[in-house]
């Protein structure tokens, strides 16, 4: 097979953890692994920049970080965003729209490149909007059309656009975009660590009898993180603690609002170091993703490696993964009642949920080959 040199284009990379730079970590080591070269150019600080070092295929694009988001950062013009030139790769693929995405474009047209891009985020949701940008209500309507105009200018200058879900590919095709094809973002199961449950709860400090519900991410707005803190007090009297772990410009917000409520059962446990994160989905019973706002939801496919059954919010792409395996339960998510009901169940049916055809589906070998299909 020929090999390929690949450019990936991100505005958000290492050290940083999202779902798109879990994303392109997975996908290029297993891009490497069949004999491809894989480049990045990152938008990013110092801290990035510090990785260029010991990566001589990381090209950093030096710009201007969000204060609130310090994670994203809007890449200027540089040598190392003109790179592409240099290195002449057979395939740009963007994933992100915006300032790194938009130097992959250029790139691609100086060079008569195949120019791929996937849609990673819902930018133009009103909670990211709201989130990023303004509460004013005329303000979101106003955003919202002018960044759906310029999503909308920008993947039709790629050659397909890559959606995680049929969930976002029937919204982007809505918006009247073509030439979509899904293609899930995979996990590399086969290196993930094992850890047992009674042993994870140990390290953690948990005890055995503890019910978890865990949610694991970013803890931003967007992210409905509130309605599992508001939901707190009535998961108490069922016997539930609620472990909120990752880091995020909402962090604090959401602990006044977990102390003004009076919470008893609710742990911020803060950033996640690497080797501790599979003693936290080993240690759970439940893991909980509230948010609407995703378009595929990678920890659900870390909770279903160690068994653990998952409550995914109704009507997002969240839920699509049910379709592999009966592996947790949906809720409506505005509804506290609804989330903790559902809990109990789940709890309480824990036997009856299955994860492997999870597993088949979303391996990251099994998404590099759609990817491939692309790529020739």
């Amino acid at each position: 097979m020929e090999t390929l040199k690949i450019a990936f284009y991100t505005d958000s990379y290492l050290p940083s953890r999202d779902g798109v730079v879990t994303s392109i970590i997975n996908t290029r080591k297993e891009l490497e692994r069949r004999g491809h070269e894989v480049y990045i150019f990152a938008s990013g600080g110092r801290q990035t920049a510090a990785l260029a070092k010991k990566d001589k295929r990381l090209f950093v694009i030096k710009g201007m970080q969000f204060n609130r988001y310090p994670q994203y950062t809007m890449g200027f013009i540089n040598k190392e965003s003109t790179k592409a030139l240099d290195i002449m790769p057979d395939i740009i693929h963007a994933h992100t729209p915006f300032s790194a995405g938009l130097f992959g474009y250029k790139a691609s047209v100086q060079l008569n490149t195949k120019f791929i891009g996937t849609f990673h985020t819902m930018v133009f949701s009103d909670e990211a909007i709201s989130a990023y940008f303004t509460n004013n209500r005329a303000a979101i309507k106003l955003s919202k059309f002018v960044v759906m105009r310029y999503l909308k200018w920008f993947y039709s200058k790629t050659d397909n656009v890559i959606a995680p879900t049929v969930y976002v590919k029937n919204i982007l095709k809505n918006a009247g975009l073509k030439n979509i094809k899904v293609i899930p973002t995979g996990v590399d199961f086969n290196s993930m660590r094992i850890e047992k449950k009674e042993q994870a709860r140990k390290k953690l400090g948990l005890k055995s009898k503890d019910k978890i519900i865990l949610y694991f991410g970013r803890v931003s707005k967007e992210k409905n993180i509130e309605l599992i803190i508001k939901a707190a007090k009535l998961l108490y009297s069922a016997g539930f603690k609620l472990i909120i772990a990752g880091s995020g410009p909402y962090t604090k917000d959401l602990i006044h609002l977990s102390k003004s409520i009076g919470n008893k059962n609710v742990i911020f446990a803060g950033f996640i170091k690497e080797e501790d994160i599979p003693l936290y989905y080993a240690a759970a019973d439940i893991l909980c993703n509230p948010s609407t706002f995703e378009t595929q939801g990678i920890v659900n496919l870390y909770a279903a490696f160690y068994k653990v059954p998952v409550l995914l919010p109704e009507r997002s792409a969240q839920e699509e993964m049910l379709k592999y395996s009966k592996c947790g339960e949906k809720f409506n998510a505005h509804s506290i009642k609804d989330l903790v009901e559902k809990a109990n169940y789940v709890y309480d049916n824990t036997n009856k949920y299955k994860f492997n055809g999870v597993i088949k589906e979303f391996d990251i070998s099994r998404a590099v080959d759609k990817l491939m299909a692309i790529y020739s």
